[in-house]
C-alpha cells in the first residue's frame, strides 16, 4: 500500500511540474509574439530578426516570403500599417507539444491608413519552435477581411 501511495504522490508532483512548465511555455510564447508585433510596429528589424527563425516561412497577401525577403520588403509596410491601427485582441489559443507550438489568434483592427478608413478582422496562425530555451517563429500566416 505504501508503494502505491508513493507512486501516486510522485505522479501527482510530476503532473504539477508538467502543468507549470506548459504554463511557463505559453507565457513565453505569448511574449515572443507580442515582442514580434512590437518590433514590427517600431520598425526594429534587428529584434524581429532575432524572433524569426532563420528558416521561417511567412504567408501574407497571397505570397510566400523567407526571413530576408520579409525583413527587406513587407516588414516596413506592415509596421506603418499596424502603427496606424487600433488593435484589439479578440481571441488567442496557444497549443504546445514538446518543443513545438502553434498559436491561432483573431484581432479586430480599426483606423485610417493611406486616407482610407479601415475596419477589419485579422487572423494569424503562428508556429514556433523552442531552440536553446528560446521560442522562435518558424511559420506565420496572416489574413484579413
Amino acid at each position: 500500500m505504501r508503494k502505491f501511495t508513493y507512486t501516486l504522490l510522485i505522479l501527482f508532483i510530476s503532473s504539477i511540474a508538467l502543468v507549470a512548465q506548459e504554463t511557463n511555455d505559453k507565457e513565453m510564447i505569448a511574449k515572443t509574439l507580442s515582442d514580434l508585433e512590437t518590433a514590427i510596429v517600431e520598425n526594429d528589424s534587428k529584434k524581429a530578426g532575432e524572433i524569426l527563425h532563420d528558416d521561417v516561412t511567412i504567408l501574407e497577401g497571397g505570397g510566400m516570403e523567407t526571413k530576408s525577403e520579409y525583413l527587406s520588403h513587407h516588414f516596413h509596410s506592415d509596421g506603418k500599417f499596424l502603427s496606424a491601427m487600433n488593435r484589439e485582441e479578440v481571441s488567442q489559443e496557444i497549443s504546445v507539444e514538446g518543443n513545438m507550438a502553434w498559436v491561432t489568434s483573431k484581432t479586430k483592427m480599426t483606423g485610417t491608413y493611406s486616407g482610407r478608413d479601415i475596419d477589419l478582422s485579422s487572423l494569424e496562425l503562428a508556429v514556433l519552435k523552442k531552440e536553446n530555451g528560446m521560442w522562435k517563429v518558424v511559420a506565420l500566416h496572416w489574413s484579413s477581411r
